[in-house]
């Protein structure tokens, strides 16, 4: 097994000794900073139109704790009570996952370098995260602790080659003459290898937090563009399904 240090040095990521001093100072977050977060958050959460009232505006992810780099985003969750808009909370988390997306490609705002990611989170779904921050009543909710872990890099390397090579399998079929029987036996393939990893990741998370095998691969898929070419091909034959 190899050791945490070795795992930076391979993989570039990161475990510091300080919270990320582009938005931290002393542990607190610097004001200016948590103003421009504050407004940002609740100019997008207007422009969704949605009438029930924030419950809280939290700061998550890795810049709340120390394992972020130097490309790490800024991510302000905004809580509701999905269910005061519609009993159908699956319903209520895709329409606002679609206006969400909408809002992202409109805008592109970077603070320190920093993108700023925002997510509208229902109050009662779970969120594993090591440290949580309220911006809404500047306060920590959860203070992160210094504790820098050991990881199996060859776990890691042996399911993100077993995903890549599946990827690039399935990119060769969606290049090829399919007929649409045959495309659409592939695209549920695809899907289907999609929700996998989208699934392995959440388990990860929840069972052993941001380090876990399962979401370092699909972090390390994501980074090297695997995630967005599985995305093409899940398109590229659902074209096929349906073109003549």
């Amino acid at each position: 097994m190899k050791k945490y240090n070795d795992f930076i040095l391979e993989r570039k990521i990161s475990y510091q000794k300080q919270l990320c001093p582009d938005i931290w100072e002393n542990g607190k977050l610097i004001e200016r900073i948590e103003e421009k977060l504050l407004r940002i958050a609740r100019d997008f959460y207007q422009e969704l139109k949605i009438e029930t009232e924030i419950v809280d505006i939290d700061l998550t992810g890795s810049m709340v704790n120390y394992n972020y780099t130097a490309e790490s985003d800024i991510d302000v969750h905004i809580v509701i009570d999905f269910s005061k808009i519609d009993e159908n909370i699956k319903l209520v988390k895709k329409a606002i996952d679609g206006q969400r997306f909408i809002w992202n490609l409109r805008h592109n705002i970077v603070i320190k370098g920093h993108n700023v990611e925002l997510y509208v989170q229902d109050i009662h779904e779970e969120h594993k995260s090591l440290g949580l921050y309220s911006l809404m009543n500047h306060k920590w909710i959860k203070i992160p602790t210094y504790e820098p872990p050991n990881i199996n890099t060859e776990d890691v390397n042996i399911k993100y080659d077993a995903r890549v090579f599946d990827i690039n399998e399935l990119e060769k079929l969606s290049e090829s003459d399919l007929d649409p029987v045959e495309a659409e036996e592939y695209y549920l393939k695809s899907k289907e290898l999609k929700e996998k990893i989208m699934k392995s990741r959440k388990e990860g998370l929840s069972e052993k937090g941001e380090f876990s095998i399962e979401n370092l691969v699909f972090k390390k898929l994501r980074k090297e563009g695997k995630i967005e070419k599985l995305i093409n091909i899940i398109t590229s034959f659902y074209d096929m399904i349906y073109s003549q």
